[in-house]
């Protein structure tokens, strides 16, 4: 898990403005959109999902916020894209956990009935 920190603060580039100068006559670039943290999801997929890929996507969405109000945008971005993945990658194992389950689940209970005798298999 790559952990990137922000630029820090006696660097002499973070104190100088994320935006251009802007010259009369020429057009303006827009403002960045911030990208979604998916804190809320990550943490109902640690919650209801998988507890060790759901704290992977809590520690990623956490650090979206503070890489975006450092200036720090493409950090920003990826570490939005890596919570997004490890909150999939949380409700993905959960549902195929949830299959086998079911699955040794209806299997063990076929045994059982047959081994009593209800059903012939």
């Amino acid at each position: 898990m790559e952990i990137i920190d922000p630029k820090p603060a006696g660097d002499s580039t973070a104190q100088t403005s994320a935006r251009p100068a802007v010259w009369a006559g020429a057009p303006s670039q827009p403002e960045p959109k911030k990208p979604d943290n998916f804190l809320p999801w990550a943490i109902l997929s640690t919650i209801f999902c998988c507890l060790p890929f759901g704290i992977v996507a809590i520690v990623y969405s956490t650090q979206v916020d503070s890489y975006w109000f450092a200036g720090n945008h493409e950090a920003a971005c990826r570490s939005a894209r890596r919570a997004r993945t490890w909150t999939w990658v949380s409700v993905g194992v959960a549902v195929v956990c949830w299959l086998l389950y079911l699955l040794l689940f209806v299997v063990l209970g076929l045994l059982t009935y047959s081994s009593v005798g209800l059903i012939d298999v």
